[in-house]
């Protein structure tokens, strides 16, 4: 067990993912100048309904990108292993926590891969159906279910559900039972689109060959 600074944010940070952040209240210009003096992490928790989850993501101070004379700072960070929040401290101007490492219950298997397979043929349909375009063309190939995690539409509560997951296999059911859903829907708002559009307009109608 360690105890860690805890920096809970409107968001969820995936294991792998790289997060800049603009650091401007006090207490985390403190915070996050002990990390980069210690070359410590912090942990990054998710804020959700006004609760701060326990399960959250180390998150590792790649760089300073800019300190501004006020004391403000641009960082980038990259978040690495999962951890459980056991107890809180409110000792210090920011908030502390008493953490265990959260790791995945079973091994990588053939099937997780064969199932990666499975996820990214739907994820291409529904890439098409939404029109998402990416600058970088290793978000439209994730390697795993957390590289879904941003690009498929997951409000906060599913990020972190995914997050809280011990395993690959059982993320990547969760990401596809979300795409499969998420696709008749967006087919269902294509239809009603292109029937609002065609409201209104003139339109030709080829004849139709039929026996009363």
């Amino acid at each position: 067990m360690s105890f860690i600074p805890l920096f809970p944010l409107q968001l969820v940070l995936f294991p792998g993912d790289k997060l800049p952040l603009h650091i401007f209240e006090p207490r985390y210009k403190e915070m996050v100048r002990e990390c980069i003096e210690a070359n410590l992490p912090f942990g990054i928790v998710s804020y959700i309904d006004k609760q701060v989850s326990r399960v959250g993501t180390f998150a590792t101070i790649l760089r300073l990108e800019t300190e501004y004379d006020d004391g403000r700072m641009d960082i980038v960070t990259r978040g690495g292993d999962r951890f459980m929040t056991r107890n809180y401290s409110h000792s210090r101007s920011f908030l502390q926590g008493s953490v265990t490492s959260f790791h995945d219950e079973q091994e990588l298997s053939t099937a997780d891969e064969e199932r990666l397979k499975k996820v990214l043929d739907r994820f291409e349909e529904l890439a098409e159906l939404a029109s998402l375009r990416f600058e970088n063309p290793n978000l439209a190939n994730p390697k795993n279910a957390f590289g879904f995690g941003h690009i498929v539409g997951f409000d906060l509560a599913q990020k972190q559900n995914l997050l809280e997951i011990k395993s690959e296999r059982e993320r990547l059911t969760y990401v596809l039972e979300h795409i499969e859903r998420s696709i008749p829907q967006l087919r269902g708002f294509q239809e009603t689109r292109d029937l609002i559009k065609s409201n209104g307009h003139f339109r030709e109608f080829p004849p139709l060959d039929f026996n009363l």
